[in-house]
């Protein structure tokens, strides 16, 4: 043999064959690629789950405590499962892993009246700079997660002096049985009913003896006049302005006979809180029974601005209640009223 074939059989004899080159790489490469599909369908698969803005999206992989509700909410309400009307637009669980709404449901059942069927509906705020955690429970609590009238329900007037009447809860040509004309020097005009009338003549007869003489300048209001009151607003200003401080006809509380706009001498009705007569009103008017009705910072539960000289008659337990916990009407109607929860 050569010294050029030893050479080249000694070279060859330390070197595998190109099969033996072949095979690892195969193999390595298939685990390889197994590896990573494995790990990408361990990330990916928790947002697939959530990619979907239908609740039902969260079936398989939020327990039944998050899921959507079975069945109607409170009050004659539609199906809640796609409640998001007026969530806002910087909130809501597209894309959120589970491990983050858990966290979020997991604060909000820490907060009193959480309803843990209504879950799925809070998850529309999930990640909301708008709302708190605590507004975010007393606004779908109330339902104002809803679409606004289109999603109204017939008022209860069964409810009495209590009977709710908002955005989301209309009467139609409805007229009080018991309407009471308030007195020569109680009111400009007009009449409430009988209870909520002498309640208010008690009221104001003790504001006078104070030295904070009140007045009321708008009580019970048919339909056919609120009509003309809301057109007017819409005809001067525009719908979506008079929708903030004007009711719709059907919509309005004046027509229930029980509520109240309140001035004082000398003093505009929108500068009302400005006066001594609203001072003795925030101190006394739950002793008579009344409470402010659309409160400072409440509209995105009562739907309205800030009315200091709009007062609503609940009678004299209810308006205590709704005082010290700091209530609207509207939650201490679906806890205590439709809810049927015993006030404690």
């Amino acid at each position: 043999m050569t010294l050029a074939n030893r050479q080249k059989e000694s070279t060859s004899s330390l070197m595998p064959s190109q099969t033996h080159l072949k095979r690892p790489w195969l193999r390595y490469g298939v685990l390889a690629t197994a590896l990573i599909a494995c790990v990408v369908f361990s990330f990916w698969s928790p947002f697939t789950s959530f990619a979907s803005s239908d609740p039902e999206g969260l079936e398989q992989t939020v327990p039944a405590a998050v899921k959507e509700p079975t069945a109607p909410v409170p009050s004659k309400r539609v199906d809640s499962g796609g409640a998001h009307a007026n969530a806002p637009s910087d909130g809501g669980y597209a894309g959120v892993p589970y491990a983050k709404l858990s966290r979020f449901l997991g604060r909000l059942s820490q907060l009193p009246h959480y309803d843990e069927d209504r879950a799925a509906r809070y998850l529309n705020y999930y990640g909301s700079t708008r709302y708190t955690d605590e507004q975010i429970v007393r606004l779908v609590n109330t339902d104002n997660d809803l679409v606004l009238f289109t999603d109204a329900v017939p008022a209860e007037t069964d409810d009495g002096i209590l009977m709710l009447v908002n955005k989301y809860h209309e009467m139609a040509d409805y007229e009080p049985e018991d309407l009471t004309d308030l007195p020569a020097g109680y009111a400009s005009w007009g009449a409430l009913r009988k209870e909520a009338c002498e309640a208010y003549i008690a009221m104001a007869d003790a504001a006078e003896a104070d030295g904070c003489p009140i007045f009321c300048n708008s009580p019970y209001r048919s339909y056919k006049m609120q009509q003309g009151i809301y057109n007017d607003y819409v005809n001067r200003h525009s719908l979506e302005l008079a929708d903030t401080y004007s009711a719709r006809p059907g919509f309005s509380e004046h027509q229930t006979g029980l509520c109240v706009d309140i001035t004082a001498d000398g003093v505009e009705y929108t500068e009302f809180d400005q006066s001594d007569a609203f001072r003795w009103m925030r101190d006394h008017a739950h002793e008579y029974g009344y409470i402010l009705r659309y409160g400072d910072g409440m509209e995105y539960i009562t739907g309205y601005i800030y009315e200091p000289w709009h007062y609503r008659y609940v009678g004299v337990q209810a308006a205590a209640y709704i005082r010290s916990h700091d209530l609207t009407l509207e939650e201490y109607y679906y806890y205590y009223v439709a809810g049927g929860e015993a006030p404690t």
